[in-house]
């Protein structure tokens, strides 16, 4: 992957974050109340449109796991059970997916073509987990005149108390949730996540809109061309 392909691949991450940002944004505004009881969805034809845009999502942050797991080192680790909760996870999943490229395979020359093309996707799963672990970094760190979550208790709204992931393990639970949140903002209604699942819901909102920042921030930097992502669902 040469340099433009990286920035490319880093502005259409950008792209995704801030549309799935207005899109919760959206869904919080016109949806819920906070402390209401949830009521049945009306049909309005959006929902297509929103499972294609929380689907996008899912297969970023299912890079983003990927680009964790091939980062991950046991010396990074300090406590024995630090260790036991990843081998219990990553392990699997290197397994599997170090049989899907073929990295435990001698390969002859005819392959390595083919291997290659394989490696590269191994870089943009690294890309995608440095970004998102830069974004997690800074998400405690977002200043107040960027945070648009609807429901902070804090006035004016700050996310200082969202912990940086400190350790592999750390990381992992946070990717994690971010997954489960997603999936669940395709499966259930907002306004029960709101009611029951806040903090998680909260943390993700403010995931993808500190990636948005973070990706226009750069590419507006290195002067790459973004397209407009403005959407309005309602």
């Amino acid at each position: 992957m040469d340099n433009s392909a990286g920035m490319y691949k880093f502005a259409s991450v950008g792209e995704l974050a801030e549309t799935v940002t207005q899109l919760l944004a959206l869904s919080l505004q016109y949806r819920t109340n906070l402390g209401s009881r949830s009521t049945p969805k009306a049909k309005n034809g959006l929902e297509q449109i929103e499972h294609l845009i929380l689907q996008q999502a899912r297969d970023y942050l299912a890079e983003v796991r990927e680009g964790f797991v091939l980062s991950v080192r046991t010396t990074q680790l300090a406590q024995r059970s630090e260790l036991r909760f990843l081998l219990d996870r990553v392990l699997w999943d290197w397994q599997a997916f170090s049989q899907e490229l073929g990295l435990d395979e001698v390969v002859d020359a005819d392959e390595q073509n083919d291997q290659a093309r394989e490696l590269e996707r191994v870089r943009q799963q690294l890309l995608a987990f440095g970004m998102a672990s830069v974004a997690l970094g800074q998400l405690p760190r977002l200043s107040s005149d960027q945070i648009t979550f609807p429901y902070s208790y804090n006035d004016p709204p700050t996310y200082s108390d969202i912990p940086a992931p400190a350790t592999p393990a750390a990381m992992l639970s946070r990717i994690e949730e971010l997954e489960q949140m997603t999936w669940q903002l395709m499966a259930q209604d907002v306004q029960e996540l709101l009611n029951r699942r806040y903090n998680a819901l909260r943390r993700t909102y403010g995931f993808f809109e500190v990636s948005a920042h973070l990706a226009r921030r750069e590419t507006e930097r290195f002067g790459v061309k973004r397209r407009s992502s403005q959407i309005s669902l309602f």
